[in-house]
């Protein structure tokens, strides 16, 4: 199959839709599938190479409603675009975000008549501090995003969830399309466990740093795990917006002899990084999925996240981990307390989670990617020949 991949964040950007992309593409293109990637064009784009049978194009892109350093939406290029997939002539077209982008994707379906599909990967309504929207009434912010995605995603053939959670959250906010779960899948080739001498005392958090993750949450969360446990030590991997503000608030706490900000560290590089540490913790309410909770449980690190959206589906309680109510700083630091004292349970915990990690492997949601693209193709083609009968029929 020739398929387009539109996404308005790629390399060098690193975050879960990126990686996503990035790995279907990937696997794809192994299975003997073409796929071109239409996304943004960075100021200083490096030279980026994904392999045999994926071709990436460039656009212009822009702010728009954005207000977040680096993440920027394309510029449409109407035609252009219908110009390109006109020539390309793919068998389906799988958009990564409703952005303006995504729209000129909808219409070089219809014109075209070529199936599409689109992912629902963020919370749109959940980042309306990142937009010009922030000014707005939270309430009436967030029925002006839904209104929006519901308008482009009920125009498409067929919409993907990465987690049950997101998928029931769409049917709520009125998404009549079929809706099918597919995760982003974790790269258990990538991702594994690996035996490294442990202390127990050291929790790490992979992640955005920006304000809807709640890294706040899980430093203050932190400061009461170090009156119990004054060895504790807790590193922060990622870069964004709210980095200078958190370490500030560490000093503050006066935890910060406990507590490092890392950076940014390449994605096939942290492997490496969560063999070193002895459990995960984030605080984040906004997971669609939470890839990098998957990818520190691959990795056989237990997990305490907070009981909201997707975490709950892959954290269960005194079996891979715990899960806090989201902002309760206090249930937060008591799981975190309990991982790092009990050796035995913490054990338990890694294998639990590395057998999670498992069921949501890459492997498993390429082939699920693939049955659906396949089977779309395929309705659409029928649904095309129905009505070309239906048309000669009136005809005579």
């Amino acid at each position: 199959m020739k398929i387009i991949l539109f996404t308005d964040t790629f390399l060098p950007q690193i975050n879960g839709v990126v990686t996503s992309v990035v790995n279907f593409s990937r696997e794809l293109a192994k299975r003997g599938h073409i796929v071109y990637i239409f996304t943004t064009k960075q100021k200083r784009q490096p030279k980026v190479n994904l392999g045999k049978n994926i071709y990436i194009h460039y656009f212009p892109s822009g702010n728009w409603f954005i207000d977040y350093p680096d993440l920027k939406l394309v510029n449409p290029q109407i035609v252009k675009t219908m110009s390109m997939v006109s020539k390309i002539k793919p068998d389906i077209i799988h958009v990564n975000a409703p952005s303006p982008h995504a729209w000129t994707a909808l219409l070089c379906a219809r014109v075209y008549k070529i199936p599409i599909i689109g992912t629902y990967h963020t919370l749109i309504s959940d980042f309306l501090k990142h937009s010009k929207m922030k000014h707005v009434n939270p309430e009436i912010g967030k029925k002006l995003t839904w209104d929006y995605t519901r308008s482009y995603y009920n125009n498409l053939d067929l919409v993907i969830a990465p987690s049950e959670a997101i998928r029931k959250e769409l049917i709520s906010q009125k998404i009549k399309k079929e809706i099918k779960v597919v995760s982003n899948g974790v790269d258990t080739k990538l991702f594994y466990p690996e035996k490294m001498q442990k202390k127990g005392n050291r929790i790490l958090h992979v992640g955005r740093i920006s304000y809807e993750k709640n890294i706040d949450v899980l430093l203050k969360a932190f400061r009461i795990v170090l009156r119990k446990i004054p060895d504790a030590k807790l590193d922060i991997v990622g870069e964004g917006p709210n980095l200078e503000e958190l370490r500030q608030m560490s000093r503050k706490l006066k935890i910060d002899t406990n507590v490092r900000f890392l950076g940014r560290i390449e994605h096939t590089k942290l492997r490496g990084v969560y063999c070193a540490y002895d459990a995960f913790a984030t605080a984040s309410t906004i997971e669609t999925e939470g890839l990098v909770i998957l990818e520190a449980m691959a990795c056989g690190l237990p997990v305490v996240g907070v009981n909201c959206r997707a975490i709950p589906y892959i954290v269960k309680n005194d079996f891979n981990g715990y899960v806090a109510e989201p902002f309760n700083e206090r249930e937060m630091a008591s799981y975190i307390g309990k991982i790092i004292k009990d050796e035995k349970s913490r054990h338990k915990f890694s294998l639990n989670s590395i057998k999670t990690s498992r069921k949501f492997s890459l492997e498993n949601s390429v082939e699920a990617i693939e049955r659906i693209y396949e089977r779309t193709a395929s309705e659409k083609k029928k649904k095309k020949k129905e009505k070309s009968w239906a048309f000669r029929r009136k005809a005579r």
